[in-house]
Parts: structure tokens; sequence; C-alpha cells
């Protein structure tokens, strides 16, 4: 009988010492530790750190005949293992064989010790240096930028995968099965649960995968590249808003991120994408995902380019006035703005093609900045939006928009300060409105 001790993150366990063990630090000179059962040595591996381990098995860092460090996988039983899990073994040697990818460990060799309750399977990969994902959640917030960065690497790698023929699914993505390496890449490692597919859709298969991770149809034995790329998109949300997938699911099993995510409008429309609970409405492949993620944001239409943004005709200051009309109804109700503000921003509506941005030489940033912003946050107040999603919007439309990476950050940090000076001003106002109302 083995005795499963805590599971030791990397870093923590101990590196063997001559004669000593690898888990407790006792000495033995036995292949397996007689005080705690974790291996000494396994086939040609000399076991020299536990990784992690886990009620199913362990995770070793060991050396090779040749001094290579490698990770070796094994898998203990309390009892005989059954046909399954000795397939799921096999099967998963048999796809790490055939996968040559910078992003997934190579396959070194697969073997199996002992008999009966005494079995140990064991898989041998080169070692990924880092910690995975899951891991550093517990100390680190991820953001846009990281969580983007992660996912075009994770799509590579599943366009790698789906590419081949047949295609293989990993149907088991989640954050602990992601490392990030010292230099920031991803690895994706675990391939206990993938499939080799003929077929685009597999019906009936075993159910397989992590509960949230999952998509709807993979609870009832329905998988395809699709759901892979949804579990992607469930570690992505994980990542972002630190709660797991499965807290987030609403009564129809949709992933109800939204609210839980501080994301540009545009990404958050991309992992709506990745999560639809209908096959149908997600990508395709990893490919199309990946174009999706890479691409650039559309302007609308710009104005005339030789005409300067103060060049503005009939048809201009018309639509202008109107809009002013609007800004000075939805802040009737003691907003205060002016005329002039509501003429900025009804001008730049119109001359900038529905606020997209022209070019440095016709367009006077400063502007923008004094203008357009406090007319534009108005108009949010209006709507009775809270100050949260007139801050969101005021990025994405700055995203959406494709501004410079510098003009970009002037205007949300502008944006910001004048939602704050607006936040303070916000009881006055609706101190006001009960009066009035009353």
């Amino acid at each position: 009988m083995v005795t499963q001790t805590r599971p030791l993150p990397p870093g923590d366990a101990p590196t063997q010492a001559s004669g000593a063990c690898a888990g407790c630090g006792q000495v033995s000179d036995e292949t397996r530790c007689p005080h705690c059962g974790v291996a000494q040595r396994a086939g040609e591996y000399r076991v020299l750190r536990v990784v992690h381990q886990s009620a199913r098995g362990r995770l070793y860092l060991a050396e090779g005949p040749d001094g290579r460090r490698v990770a070796l996988k094994e898998l203990v039983f309390a009892t005989v293992p059954d046909v399954e899990t000795i397939e799921a073994f096999e099967r998963e040697a048999a796809v790490l064989r055939q996968l040559e990818h910078e992003r997934i460990p190579r396959f070194l060799a697969s073997f199996q010790a002992g008999q009966g309750v005494h079995t140990r399977l064991y898989l041998a990969q080169t070692y990924v240096e880092g910690h995975s994902l899951a891991q550093r959640l517990e100390a680190h917030r991820f953001d846009e930028v990281e969580a983007k960065a992660i996912a075009r690497q994770v799509l590579e790698v599943l366009a790698f995968l789906h590419g081949r023929s047949p295609r293989v699914l990993h149907r088991d993505l989640k954050p602990s099965n992601l490392i990030q390496r010292p230099d920031g890449s991803i690895a994706v490692v675990d391939f206990g649960a993938s499939r080799d597919l003929a077929s685009s859709v597999t019906h009936g298969s075993t159910l397989v995968g992590t509960f949230g991770y999952m998509p709807p149809e993979q609870l009832g034995g329905t998988v395809s590249p699709s759901s892979d790329l949804y579990a992607l998109g469930a570690t992505l949300v994980h990542l972002l808003s630190r709660k797991p997938p499965g807290e987030l699911l609403d009564p129809s099993m949709g992933l109800a991120f939204e609210k839980a995510v501080n994301v540009s409008p545009l990404f958050s429309r991309f992992l709506a994408r990745l999560t639809s609970r209908d096959p149908a409405q997600r990508f395709q492949t990893a490919a199309a995902a990946l174009a999706a993620l890479d691409a650039k944001p559309t302007a609308a239409a710009a104005p005339q380019a030789t005409r300067p943004f103060g060049a503005r005709n009939a048809q201009s200051l018309t639509a202008a006035l109107a809009f002013e009309s609007r800004v000075e109804h939805a802040v009737a109700r003691g907003r205060r703005t002016s005329t002039r503000v509501g003429l900025a921003v009804g001008a730049l509506s119109v001359g900038a093609g529905s606020l997209a941005v022209a070019s440095k030489a016709h367009f006077p940033w400063p502007l923008l900045v004094t203008f357009l912003l406090p007319g534009y946050f108005a108009t949010l107040v209006g709507r009775e939006l809270t100050r949260w999603s007139a801050a969101r919007k005021i990025e994405g439309w700055a995203e959406e928009h494709a501004i410079d990476p510098e003009q970009r950050l002037e205007l949300i940090l502008a944006g910001r300060k004048l939602i704050a000076r607006y936040a303070r001003e916000d009881a006055t106002w609706r101190r006001r409105d009960q009066t009035r109302d009353d």
C-alpha cells in the first residue's frame, strides 16, 4: 500500500542526495522508499525530485542514463488497474510519440513495472522548467495582454494538433495543464485524455475532461476541435476572473463571464465566441480563432483626408447641433456640460466618421481629450450606465479605432481622470434628481 503525502509543487520537493529518498529524505537503498512509497529508480531513470503528487500518481524530475533530465510520470494504483486505465495510458504514449512541437514535451519512453496491485505505469518526456498557470494563479493576477499572449501560443498548439491526420484532440485543457517557462513561453502538457479522431466530430466517447472547462456537448460524450477551443476560452476566463469557470455557469450551462473579467469589448467578444454554448457559434478551427485574435480592429470610415478637421460643411454643423441637443437632453436633469462640449462631440461624431479618429495631420488630438471625453461620458451617464461601464466603453472605443499606443494611453488616462471627477459629482447629481422628482 502506497502512503500518499501532500502535493509538492516545483522547487519545494528535495533533490535526491546519495542514498536519500527524493520524497521524504529518509535513507534507503531500495528501488522504492519503504517510508513514503516514492520511487528511487524506475527502469533506467534515477529519481531526483518529486515535482507533484496526487492520489493517482506522481510526477518526478529524473535523470536518464545519458545524464539528461526528464519528466517521469508515474501512475500508481490501490487496486489492479482496469482496462480503461491501461488503454488511456497507452493512448497518451501513442499520441505523444508522434508529436513534434516546440510547445509540447517530447516523448522519450513508456514502460510498465510490477504486477497486479503493484503495477506502475511510467511515461518519460523532456522536462519543462516553469510553473503551471494554476500555480501562478495562486499569487498572480493575469491581465488582458497576458491572456492574449497565452491564447496565441495555445492556439498555435491546437492548430498543430487539429491539423494532423487523424487530428488529435487534447480534451482536457485547463490551467494546470499549461506550463509557463521562465522565458514566458507556454507548453501544453498531460495528454492523458487526448484522442485521435478520424472524423471532425465523435459521438459517444468516454467522458473525460474537467468540469467547467468542458463544453456542454462533451458532457454528453460528443467532442470536436471546437471542444478544445471552448476549454481554452474557459481557461482564459479563469485566469482573468480568478474564478473557476464552473462557478460562472448560468442555468442554461452558458459561461456568464462578462461581469467577472476586466477586458476590452473586442477581447470579450473573442472570449464569448470561444465559449459559446452552441458549438456552431464557436470558431470552427484554431486557425480561425488565431486569425481573429491577431486581426486589427476595423476603424469606421474617416473623413476626407484632404480636409482639416475644422473645415465643417453645413451637413456637419446640422448634425452637430442635433447631437448637441441629444447631449443636453441626456444631461438636462442636473448633468453639467456646455454647448461647446456638445458641439465638439457632435462634430467629432460626424466629421470623424462616427467617432473614428482621423490622421494626426488633420486631427487636433488635444481637442479629443479636452472636449470629446466629457461629452461622451455625459451621454453614457444619460443612458444610466455605471461609471465602470463608461470607463470600459472609453477604453474599448480607443482599442476598436486602432489609436496608436501613445495616444491610446493618453486618452485612457484622461478618461479615467474625467470619470473620477464626474464620480465625485455623481452624488450631487442624484440628490438633485431626487429633489426634482419629489
